[in-house]
C-alpha cells in the first residue's frame, strides 16, 4: 500500500498549468517551459520515493535537502503528492530549484491547505518564482513560513512578497530573502520579511484630508510664514510641519492625532512644486470643480464638507520625515531616530508598496503637476510615474496648466543629489526598454491625459 510506481518515479515531466502566472497587479507572466527539464539522478529519485513512501505512512514533514532533485524532481515529488494530506512541512533547500520548479511549487500547494512551512532556500529561484510563490502565500490558509534564502530573488520578487505578506489578514506570516541580490532592503530587513511589511502595511491606512490641509495653509499665509507664490511644498514642511511636530517625533497626521479613513489616493508630487499648486490640484481632484478655492471657509466646503473629509497619501504629511535620513532631518533628534533607506523601518523607500496597498482597496494614483511641471523634472517622480504605469495602476493626473509633454525626460531630471540620481539613472538603463521608453511611456500618459482634460475644458466639466 505504501509503494510507488517504477512508472510514476520515472515522470520528470509534468502537463501544464491550468493557472496562468501572473504578478500581483493580474499581469500575466510567461512561465518557462517544462519540457527541457535535466533528469533526476537514480540518487534523487530514489530520494523522492522514499520520502513519499513515508508521507503516505503518516510523516507529514518532507524533508528532501540536497538531493539533487532540480526541477524534474520538483515535479515527480508533487505527482507523487497528489491526493495525500497533512502536509506540514516541505524542506527543498539546495536542489538547483529554478523558477520553473518553483512556479509548479506554488500552483501545487494550494490543494495542500495543512502546509505551513515551505523552505526553498539555496536554490536557483529568481523574480518570476518569488512572485508566484508571494501569490500562492497570500492564498494560502496556513502557510505561515516561505524561506528563500540564497537564491536570486531581485527587488521585484521583495517588492511582491512584502506586498503579500502586507495584505495577508493572517498573523504570523514570515518570509525570509536574506543571501539575494535584492537592492531596496539591506542587513536585518531581509532576514524577515515581515517587518518591512508592517511599515508598508500601517503607513498605507495613514492618510491627510483638505480638512486639515487648507486651515494649515491658509494660518502660514496669514502669519507670514509662507508665502504661497513662493514656498514649495518642500519649504513648507520644513518651515511650519518639522517644527511642530518634532516634539513627538512623528508624521504631520500621527502627531495631529487625525483619525481619518484610509486613503484612497495616492500622490505623486514634486517637493520642489509650490506648495500651492499641490494643494489646488487635491481640491481640483476632491471637488470636481475647475477652480476650487483654496479658503477652507468658502461656500464650496461649507456646503460640501465631504470634500475635505477625502483621505489622500501624501508622503510630506504621511511618512515621518523625522525618521528619514534626508536634507531636512533637524531640529536635535538624536541619530538612532533616523532609518536609513532599505531599513523594514523606513517609510520613504516604501511609496509605490503602499500605493500598491491603496490599488488593492479600490485606489488610485493622482499625479500632482505643478505650475512649473517640477513633478516632470525630478527623477525619484518619474520613477513612480513610471512604476505605477508598468503595475498598470489607475491613475490620472490633475494639471495647473494644461501642457504637454516631451523631450528627454529623465536625462533633463534631477534628483536630490548625484549619487542618487546615478542610481537611478542605472535603474532606468537596465529597467524595460531603457531610457527611450522609460520617456516615451511616461510622455504617452500625460499628453493622453491632457487631451482628457482639454475635452473636459470644452464640454464644460473637469471630469
Amino acid at each position: 500500500s505504501g509503494e510507488i510506481k517504477r512508472s510514476r518515479a520515472e515522470i520528470c515531466i509534468c502537463a501544464a498549468s491550468q493557472h496562468p502566472a501572473m504578478d500581483l497587479t493580474g499581469r500575466v507572466l510567461a512561465v518557462p517551459q517544462r519540457g527541457s527539464d535535466p533528469p533526476c539522478s537514480k540518487k534523487s529519485q530514489a530520494d523522492i520515493q522514499r520520502s513519499l513512501v513515508e508521507l503516505k505512512n503518516g510523516n507529514g514533514n518532507i524533508y528532501l535537502s540536497n538531493s539533487g532533485m532540480g526541477d524534474a524532481g520538483v515535479t515527480m515529488l508533487l505527482q507523487g503528492m497528489e491526493g495525500c494530506s497533512g502536509i506540514r512541512s516541505l524542506n527543498l533547500t539546495c536542489n538547483g530549484i529554478t523558477d520553473s520548479g518553483a512556479c509548479r511549487l506554488a500552483d501545487a500547494i494550494r490543494s495542500h491547505t495543512s502546509l505551513e512551512v515551505l523552505a526553498l532556500g539555496q536554490n536557483q529561484i529568481g523574480d518570476l518564482g518569488a512572485q508566484r510563490l508571494a501569490a500562492a502565500m497570500e492564498a494560502h490558509p496556513a502557510l505561515r513560513m516561505l524561506s528563500l534564502e540564497g537564491n536570486q530573488v531581485g527587488d521585484a520578487g521583495a517588492s511582491a512578497l512584502m506586498t503579500s505578506l502586507a495584505s495577508s489578514r493572517r498573523r504570523g506570516l514570515a518570509s525570509s530573502l536574506a543571501a539575494n541580490p535584492v537592492k531596496r532592503l539591506v542587513g536585518p530587513a531581509l532576514e524577515n520579511l515581515d517587518s518591512a511589511a508592517s511599515t508598508v502595511k500601517s503607513l498605507s491606512v495613514v492618510g491627510v484630508t483638505l480638512g486639515q490641509l487648507l486651515p494649515l495653509f491658509k494660518e502660514a499665509c496669514s502669519s507670514g510664514e509662507i508665502d504661497p507664490w513662493k514656498t514649495t511644498t518642500g519649504e513648507a514642511i520644513q518651515e511650519i510641519v518639522l517644527p511642530s511636530t518634532c516634539k513627538q517625533g512623528m508624521s504631520y497626521v500621527q502627531s495631529g492625532g487625525y483619525k481619518n479613513g484610509p486613503p484612497m489616493v495616492h500622490v505623486i508630487h514634486a517637493w520642489t512644486g509650490l506648495f500651492q499648486d499641490l494643494l489646488k490640484v487635491i481640491a481640483m481632484h476632491a471637488s470636481g470643480k475647475a477652480e476650487p478655492s483654496l479658503d477652507p471657509g468658502d461656500d464650496l466646503w461649507r456646503y460640501d464638507p465631504e470634500f475635505l473629509e477625502k483621505s489622500y497619501f501624501i508622503d510630506a504629511f504621511c511618512c515621518n520625515q523625522h525618521s528619514s535620513t534626508n536634507r531636512l532631518r533637524s531640529f536635535g533628534l538624536a541619530d538612532n531616530t533616523a532609518f536609513t533607506v532599505g531599513d523594514a523601518r523606513c517609510e520613504i523607500d516604501k511609496l509605490d508598496l503602499v500605493a500598491e496597498q491603496i490599488r488593492r482597496r479600490g485606489g488610485r494614483v493622482l499625479v500632482a503637476v505643478d505650475s512649473k511641471s517640477q513633478v516632470l523634472s525630478r527623477l525619484a517622480c518619474l520613477q513612480e510615474i513610471r512604476k505605477a504605469l508598468l503595475d498598470k495602476m489607475p491613475m490620472e493626473a490633475g494639471f495647473i496648466y494644461i501642457q504637454e509633454a516631451s523631450g528627454l525626460l529623465a536625462e533633463m531630471a534631477d534628483a536630490c543629489s548625484e549619487k542618487r540620481r546615478h542610481e537611478l539613472m542605472e535603474e532606468i538603463a537596465v529597467g524595460p526598454g531603457g531610457y527611450q521608453q522609460f520617456n516615451q511611456d511616461i510622455i504617452d500618459f500625460i499628453n493622453a491625459q491632457v487631451a482628457i482634460k482639454w475635452k473636459e475644458k470644452v464640454e464644460g466639466k473637469r471630469r
